[in-house]
């Protein structure tokens, strides 16, 4: 015996479902992203820096790691390899001389555009499954966020 309110019926802890939930969805996001060279942080990474290329932003690894909810530490080894894979490139901040940005390089594009298509059509499929309910849940998604 173990010392747990659900060990009669585990399918009632939230926090078991939940990782259950998420690891089939993340199994098959990673094993499509491979399909193209890339782990699901890797491509995170590349996107959060396009959204923020897109917004007319210049993204710090700060601002890539605060966005991505990826610590710091994790992002700068993700932003080293796709330094050397060519997807990025680290310059001189035009108006902090004590930081860098992260430039998506054209490579890194095809790799977002590659990429995001595919997370997008592994969500619909997924989360497609709730249906109606699905406002709800993405609700109570943000919730969790907070």
């Amino acid at each position: 015996m173990f010392n747990s309110k659900y060990q009669d019926d585990s399918s009632k802890s939230p926090g078991f479902l939940f990782i259950k939930a998420y690891n089939k969805w993340y199994s098959e996001i990673q094993r499509t992203l491979h399909t193209i060279g890339l782990t699901h942080p890797q491509l995170v990474i590349l996107t959060v820096i396009a959204y923020f290329q897109n917004q007319g932003e210049h993204p710090t690894q700060k601002m890539v790691s605060d966005h991505s909810s990826i610590d710091v530490m994790t992002t700068s080894q993700i932003l080293r390899l796709l330094e050397k894979k060519q997807y990025i490139q680290r310059v001189q901040h035009p108006t902090d001389t004590r930081a860098k940005i992260i430039v998506l390089l054209d490579t890194g594009q095809e790799k977002v555009n590659q990429g995001i298509p595919l997370i997008e059509n592994i969500d619909a499929l997924y989360f497609g499954k709730l249906k109606n309910d699905l406002p709800v849940f993405m609700d109570f998604l943000y919730k969790l966020t907070l």
